[in-house]
């Protein structure tokens, strides 16, 4: 008999098939713990990334300060919510002073005034090197003088050094010196005692310059400095007896590199030859000389670059002027006293003899009679009843036979 045979390659025994599913119950497991770890992971670094910000964000504290004042001290209070590490302190952003702190949140300091009006700088530091600033500014009429006077040294025309030293109090006196030579003393005046200044003149060469600076306090400032000193040139103009010229000659130690000349209004450059030289010689001749007064200016420029200018007027003397000739004619008018007909006596005298006398009383001529021709000397009389009442313009007018003239005018009172 034939035999059906049932075969599947692929059918599996029940028992396989109870074993693979457990395979895959315990892979799922294992995936949702994996996940979990993953999830849990995640959270934490958002939490901590968000701290982290948080903590980045928040600005750091700062200390509490106060100022209180009295006469002549000043109590610095300082409060924090951590510890303090120290505190400074400086008047005027000047010297600075320190105090330790004790490690914890508060501490005080009783500090000196200052006298007058200064800004009291302090500065706290706590243990995260956390800084806060503060700054006050306090008037005291009682305080120290704890400020060092300033000292300024400046380089003026003279060459010369301007030393000037201030104090906000008042000042004692300054010393200066030149390398290592004598020290000189300059005491504060009766006049502004808050202030020294003296012009010293710069040493040839190169010198050091030392300057002390005392105020009353005995607070003291040392200032120094090195300046080459350098000298001026010389002109020495020198001008002719008839001052129609002059002679000019500017000498240096280093050398002459420039001379200008200027007389009135024209400038000159002077030709000073080849090279630098020490001296330079030079006239101006009398045709660079316009008439009457001339103004001559002379510069002249070292190779070290100083300077000299000098300036001389030149006024011409004054012509004399020539005598007159004494006229050959004189006339002469007197007043007669005590007479009541006869105003005045006029007396005419000529060396060559008289031509002519013409007699004006208030602009009416007369003739005056002459004696015989050529007749040298005259007299006549004026009378009163050729006068008017009051002033009267009496001229006498003379020629002679040379026909020189002459008149002569007087007011005669009736």
């Amino acid at each position: 008999m034939n035999q059906i045979l049932d075969y599947n390659p692929n059918k599996t025994s029940g028992g396989g098939s109870s074993k693979s599913d457990k395979i895959v119950r315990v892979f799922a497991v294992l995936l949702a713990i994996f996940a979990v770890c993953l999830l849990a992971g995640g959270a934490y670094g958002i939490y901590k990334n968000n701290k982290d910000n948080k903590l980045q964000t928040e600005a750091p504290t700062q200390a509490k300060i106060t100022i209180e004042q009295g006469e002549t001290t000043a109590i610095i209070k300082v409060s924090h919510d951590k510890a303090i590490e120290k505190l400074i302190y400086s008047w005027d952003s000047g010297k600075e002073s320190s105090i330790k702190g004790t490690g914890e949140s508060y501490m005080e300091s009783e500090i000196p005034l200052v006298a007058g009006t200064h800004t009291l700088m302090v500065k706290v530091t706590d243990v995260d090197k956390v800084e806060t600033l503060y700054k006050k500014e306090i008037t005291s009429a009682n305080g120290e003088d704890k400020i060092y006077p300033e000292v300024n040294l400046e380089v003026i025309e003279g060459p010369k050094i301007r030393i000037t030293a201030t104090d906000e109090t008042a000042m004692d006196f300054l010393t200066y010196r030149w390398n290592d030579g004598e020290e000189i003393r300059v005491d504060v005046s009766e006049e502004d005692n808050k202030k020294i200044q003296v012009d010293i003149d710069i040493l040839k060469g190169k010198n050091d310059l030392l300057v002390v600076a005392v105020d009353k306090n005995n607070n003291n400032t040392t200032k120094s400095n090195s300046y080459t000193g350098v000298v001026k040139p010389e002109v020495v103009i020198t001008i002719a007896v008839d001052k129609r010229s002059a002679d000019v000659v500017c000498k240096h130690e280093n050398g002459i590199k420039e001379v200008r000349l200027k007389i009135n209004d024209e400038v000159y450059n002077i030709d000073i030859g080849e090279g630098n030289p020490t001296e330079v010689p030079f006239k101006i001749e009398e045709q660079y000389f316009a008439e009457g007064t001339n103004v001559i200016t002379v510069t002249a420029i070292s190779v070290d670059d100083t300077e000299t200018e000098v300036t001389e007027e030149v006024i011409p003397d004054e012509q004399e002027q020539p005598e007159e000739p004494e006229s050959p004619i004189n006339i002469d008018i007197q007043n007669v006293e005590d007479s009541l007909e006869v105003a005045s006596q006029a007396s005419i005298s000529t060396s060559a003899g008289i031509k002519e006398i013409l007699l004006y009383i208030n602009g009416e001529a007369y003739v005056v009679g002459l004696d015989e021709e050529n007749q040298k000397e005259i007299s006549f009389e004026i009378t009163y009843d050729l006068l008017n009442e009051g002033d009267n313009e009496v001229t006498i007018k003379v020629t002679d036979i040379n026909g020189e003239e002459k008149e002569e005018t007087v007011t005669i009172t009736r």
